[in-house]
């Protein structure tokens, strides 16, 4: 068995340096390298088409805000199941009254889709305030926007 070592030693050692370049390979590939074919969501966005928020409805949403003079600019942006809004207000417009108007900007929002998505909305002031800002949150399995306490 020595002679076979000694005669092969060269051999053996090139062989096991290759199995381990496979494994380490193969490790690379299957564990460190992610599969770009998949989702980054997985299975969590599988009824999206069923429940696009059309341009029609976002047009309503911003159409609702610029009626309102105390709303100076108003961002919609989806990533995944969230639906995001920032809304730039006026410092003197009132926090209720800017949560209200928060929840009541929602309403061209389809009821299925609001069960769909989480929902968050982010008012902001145009120049800085104690009041502002304060965020927005509706689970989908909430009815309404609850907001956090806000302010600095």
């Amino acid at each position: 068995m020595k002679d076979f070592y000694e005669k092969n030693k060269k051999g053996i050692k090139i062989g096991l340096a290759i199995f381990f370049i496979i494994i380490i390979l193969s490790s690379i590939l299957l564990f460190i390298i992610p599969s770009f074919k998949t989702n980054k969501y997985g299975n969590r966005l599988k009824d999206l088409d069923k429940h696009k928020i059309s341009k029609d409805t976002i047009s309503e949403i911003k159409k609702k805000a610029d009626e309102n003079d105390s709303v100076l600019k108003i961002t919609y942006h989806r990533e995944g199941r969230i639906i995001n809004l920032v809304m730039t207000v006026d410092s003197n417009f009132g926090v209720d009254q800017a949560k209200e108007f928060a929840n009541n900007l929602l309403s061209p929002i389809k009821d299925e889709d609001k069960s769909y998505y989480d929902i968050q909305v982010l008012v902001k002031s145009n120049d800085k305030s104690d009041n502002y800002p304060i965020i927005g949150y509706k689970n989908k399995n909430s009815d309404s926007l609850s907001f956090s306490a806000g302010g600095n």
